[in-house]
C-alpha cells in the first residue's frame, strides 16, 4: 500500500486556531491603546483648560509698550527724514559717450525704459563734438545706488563723476 502524504486535518485546525486567537490579541491591544488615549486626551484637555490662563489679545496688545534703544543721530534722522536723503557729494554717471547724435538719442531711449531719466550733453573736445549720455545729478545716494543696480543688472557701464560744489 502506498503511503498516504498529505496534512492531517487537525494540524490545519491548530493552525487556524493559532491564526485566530493571534487576531484576537491584536484586536484586544488595539482597544485598549485607542481607550487609553482618549482617556488621557480627556485628563490632558480638562487640565489645561484649569491651568492655562486666558489672554484676550485685542485686549492685552494696545497696552503693551517696547523701547527699542537708538542713538540719538539715528532718532534725528528719524524724525528728519530730509538727513537721510541728502547726499554728501553730488554726482553724476556718464552711460556713454557718442560721435553720433542718434546713438545717444538710443541710449537714452533704452534708459527711460529701465525708469532712468538720462539727459545729453554736447562736449567739444579736440574740434570734435562728443554727445554725453548722463545720468543725475542724484539728490540722494539711494536714488544713486538704485541707478547703478539697474545699469549692472542691464550690462550698461558707466563711469563715476563727481560734480564740484
Amino acid at each position: 500500500m502506498a503511503a498516504k502524504s498529505g496534512t492531517s486535518p487537525w494540524v490545519w485546525g491548530l493552525l487556524m486556531l493559532l491564526l485566530a486567537s493571534f487576531v484576537g490579541f491584536i484586536l484586544f491591544l488595539d482597544r485598549k491603546v485607542v481607550d487609553g488615549g482618549r482617556d488621557a486626551a480627556a485628563e490632558g484637555q480638562a487640565g489645561s483648560r484649569e491651568n492655562k490662563p486666558k489672554i484676550d489679545f485685542y485686549s492685552v496688545l494696545p497696552k503693551r509698550k517696547v523701547e527699542i534703544p537708538i542713538s540719538d543721530e539715528d532718532r534725528d534722522a528719524i524724525e528728519n527724514p530730509t538727513l537721510n536723503k541728502e547726499a554728501e557729494q553730488r554726482y553724476l554717471l556718464q552711460v556713454g559717450s557718442f560721435q553720433n547724435a542718434d546713438e545717444a538719442d538710443s541710449l537714452k531711449a533704452q534708459l527711460a525704459f529701465l525708469g532712468l531719466e538720462a539727459r545729453i550733453e554736447a562736449a567739444v573736445v579736440d574740434d570734435v563734438t562728443w554727445h554725453r549720455v548722463q545720468l543725475g545729478p542724484f539728490a540722494s545716494n539711494s536714488q544713486l545706488s538704485r541707478a547703478k543696480n539697474l545699469l549692472l543688472e542691464n550690462d550698461i557701464r558707466y563711469m563715476q563723476r563727481q560734480l564740484q560744489p
